[in-house]
């Protein structure tokens, strides 16, 4: 960016700072900056695609990508390809200062609530689930746990997200001591919501790629993307 004038494009300015240059991504340290950039987001910048994303992933396009190095930089390949070209040619310039400076600030909301009302709901969620997060007999031994809380987006209003959370709740894998009780549907746009939801997993047997690709694999053909909004240690 040329000029600056507010602290929101000082903001900015940071949050584009830390992407690596583009003719870096052949190395492994150009790779692993950008790893640790996507990994706890769904875009280069703000909450929504850009022109950024388009030329981060035509240098993609370019490049191997190890899986076992950079997970997040392959999540993210996957769901740029969940684009179609057009689609891609018509994102803007850039997402604008305010949503940069909103996902800044709101790293304490585990959703990323617009209102004070999502906002509060969210917390009391959280709070059910922190107290809920009791570990079972069956847990002892299998090491360090993680809540890792979920978003699910569709590609279009049709899909039914209740139907969809049910069946997610009913996925078992010996990495996954529990899904959250709890659930919450979320508005992006034009009438299409997004679901948020939880698990409690063994670090040593599951992480959250593990959890994107089971989601993945049983519902492929109805969302969009599945993408960590948060994660911490129980």
């Amino acid at each position: 960016m040329v000029g600056v004038s507010s602290s929101s494009e000082y903001k900015e300015d940071s949050i584009m700072a830390s992407l690596p240059a583009l003719d870096t991504l052949s190395s492994a340290a150009g790779m692993g900056k950008l790893n640790g950039f996507i990994g706890g987001r769904s875009y280069v910048s703000g909450y929504s695609p850009s022109q950024e994303d388009v030329k981060l992933f035509a240098a993609l396009e370019k490049v191997s990508v190890d899986a076992k190095k950079a997970a997040h930089v392959v999540r993210y390949v996957k769901h740029m390809n969940a684009f179609t070209a057009a689609e891609r040619s018509s994102w803007p310039a850039a997402s604008s200062d305010q949503e940069a400076e909103e996902e800044e600030d709101d790293m304490d909301d585990l959703f990323g609530s617009d209102t004070e009302e999502d906002k509060a709901a969210m917390e009391a969620l959280n709070a059910k689930m922190q107290a809920e997060k009791v570990a079972s007999k069956a847990g002892k031994g299998k090491g360090h746990r993680s809540l890792i809380v979920l978003e699910v987006k569709p590609y279009d209003a049709e899909t039914d997200l209740e139907a969809m959370a049910k069946g997610i709740k009913q996925m078992e894998h010996e990495g996954i001591q529990n899904w959250g009780q709890e659930h919450k549907l979320m508005p992006i746009a034009y009438g299409v919501f997004k679901l948020a939801i939880s698990a409690v997993v063994y670090d040593d047997l599951m992480d959250i790629d593990g959890l994107v690709e089971l989601i993945n694999t049983k519902y492929e053909d109805e969302i969009q993307s599945v993408d960590c909004q948060a994660m911490s240690k129980v």
